[in-house]
């Protein structure tokens, strides 16, 4: 059936809606990173605040944030792969499915205190290593140099959220297909690598790239059990903002996260698709 112009002013008032704020945010953000919009002074075209923002530690927030968001997206991925193939087949998923999104309705600072209560310096978990002699002194888990706690509380986050994608797409499989694979004499292994894995992989394409954007342009989490350096750029970005009102600068480093996330879903969904295509070769 041959649709109609008209048919695309339906879409109008939920897409036009939202791309008026991203359009305008994005041109606003562009303009004040060289110079336009200057709350604190002349308002005249400069990349003077371009020139600022590239130091030390803005690469060094810039790499932590990567590798956070990074780490969180596939680990969360790993996780939820057995997890949706093991609730196919058990009696009471449904009720296990609602325990698991129990962090989705858990704010992010609120499940940053949370996690924070047991990997803390005298948290339960090094006071229950403490008492199996495993440990002689209690093991720095927040705040530490390398992220453990922060990416500890992203993936508790952030595995319900793509649990909700993958179980709906492992489960969307038809069961014809895999009887069929059975029957041309797959086994599990080759049933799960070569019809269940192919048949979901665009799922996961979608999970993984809005928990690295989600986790990449965190602040809340980072705030509370991250490292105090380096930390994530949206921190950075906050400090530059309402520390030392220099908004340009924030506005600089906005352009580049969301640069960041566009070369990410951009790279991201080359590499699967090339994947895809030699599975299918």
């Amino acid at each position: 059936m041959k649709k109609r112009k008209t048919d695309y002013l339906m879409l109008l008032p939920g897409i036009g809606y939202i791309l008026i704020f991203i359009v305008f945010a994005f041109i606003s953000m562009a303009a004040q990173s060289v110079g336009f919009f200057n709350y604190t002074g002349e308002s005249a075209f400069s990349l003077e605040f371009w020139k600022n923002i590239f130091t030390k530690s803005f690469i060094d927030d810039l790499l932590y944030s990567i590798k956070i968001a990074f780490l969180t997206a596939f680990i969360s991925i790993i996780l939820c792969y057995p997890l949706s193939l093991f609730l196919q087949k058990i009696p009471g998923r449904k009720t296990i499915l609602s325990l698991i999104k129990i962090p989705l309705f858990v704010p992010g600072l609120v499940a940053g205190f949370l996690i924070t209560n047991i990997i803390d310096y005298q948290g339960i978990v090094n006071q229950l290593l403490m008492a199996l002699n495993i440990i002689q002194e209690p093991l720095r888990m927040r705040n530490d140099s390398a992220g453990i706690g922060s990416l500890i509380v992203q993936i508790w986050k952030n595995v319900p959220f793509q649990m909700l994608i993958m179980y709906s797409a492992i489960e969307s499989i038809r069961k014809d297909v895999i009887d069929a694979a059975r029957n041309l004499g797959a086994g599990r292994m080759k049933t799960l690598f070569h019809v269940i894995i192919p048949l979901s992989l665009p799922s996961a394409l979608v999970a993984v790239i809005m928990v690295f954007i989600q986790t990449f342009n965190d602040f809340s989490i980072a705030k509370t059990t991250g490292p105090l350096y380096p930390t994530t750029i949206s921190n950075l970005m906050y400090q530059y903002a309402y520390t030392f009102f220099e908004w340009n600068n924030a506005a600089c480093i906005g352009v580049l996260m969301m640069a960041t996330s566009v070369l990410f879903v951009a790279l991201y969904t080359i590499v699967s698709r090339t994947v895809v295509r030699n599975r299918q070769e």
